[in-house]
């Protein structure tokens, strides 16, 4: 078995409000120059990222020619609460990890932000190396750039 990634954060806003800026501002925070597919592949950051408000709703970039590359499916959106999705960039379907984004007020204006990847096994003999990619990777993207997007944007 291969370990999830845990990473945790406490931004100075309420859970409301962390929510929003992970799930429906994305593209103001996310490193579309460097963390895209578009960028990977043609060396031009993506246009934007969009997480879809709903159980089914789509994970995706926008191309700066305006094609739209699936990045996963929501499997859970709970304002305030939950954020739930199956992670499958350039990958089929069925190899899918899971990331789980919880949000748990601490009094104080503050919030707890838990993200855990996993579901690692689905890729196989590569699960071990993807774990390791995103765990270096969700450094930059959840711990400094979600969290400093967080302290920009206060109540």
């Amino acid at each position: 078995m291969i370990d999830p990634i845990r990473k945790q954060v406490v931004v100075h806003c309420d859970a409301a409000t962390a929510f929003r800026i992970f799930a429906k501002e994305t593209a103001s925070w996310w490193p579309l120059e460097h963390h895209s597919v578009t960028a990977g592949q043609h060396g031009k950051p993506a246009k934007s990222v969009t997480i879809e408000p709903t159980v089914g709703g789509r994970i995706f970039e926008t191309t700066p020619d305006g094609q739209e590359i699936q990045w996963g499916s929501v499997t859970a959106y709970e304002p305030g609460k939950v954020l739930r999705f199956y992670w499958h960039i350039m990958e089929p379907v069925e190899n899918a990890t899971e990331v789980e984004v919880t949000f748990r007020e601490n009094g104080d204006n503050r919030t707890e932000v838990i993200l855990e990847h996993r579901d690692w096994h689905k890729l196989g003999e590569r699960g071990e190396e993807s774990r390791n990619h995103y765990n270096n990777g969700w450094v930059r993207v959840f711990e400094e750039r979600f969290a400093g997007a967080c302290m920009r944007d206060p109540v």
